[in-house]
């Protein structure tokens, strides 16, 4: 496989995949040994890791979207640069539901192998979405 396909696939994979919660499209895109570097405090770095994310996002947000906004291939390694948007309807690190509307930005950088995504490391601003889920922004008048 090549950076063409590789490319199309980690878009695949943060589009419709993981926001969809479809759990055995994305296993069948992960390579075997897959390793995923953003896990939280306790957790392995395999498969479940990256699939137990995608379900405890899926808990907590509704209508789940993503946006990319940049991508670069290069040799194995794909970037994106995506902007998540969603409802918050369930609880996520804390904060109740409050159906608020929101959109964060990521990074993610992937690895891939055969046509697989073979590592995935993640870094996102957290405590900016909780500060947007927890207080909303002041409405512009005028």
């Amino acid at each position: 496989m090549g950076t063409h396909e590789n490319k199309a696939t980690a878009i695949a994979v943060h589009t419709q995949a993981i926001p969809g919660n479809h759990r055995d499209a994305l296993a069948a895109l992960l390579a075997p040994g897959f390793r995923n570097h953003d896990v939280s405090p306790g957790s392995e770095g395999g498969a479940e890791a990256l699939l137990a994310t995608m379900h405890w996002y899926d808990e907590a947000f509704e209508d789940q979207s993503v946006e990319v906004l940049h991508a670069v291939a290069e040799g194995d390694l794909v970037a994106l640069h995506v902007e998540l948007s969603a409802r918050h309807t369930g609880f996520f690190r804390g904060v109740a539901p409050t159906g608020r509307r929101f959109r964060v930005r990521e990074m993610h950088v992937l690895r891939f192998a055969e046509g697989q995504e073979a590592e995935h490391w993640c870094v996102r601003d957290e405590s900016a979405l909780i500060r947007a889920l927890a207080h909303p922004a002041p409405v512009a008048v005028g």
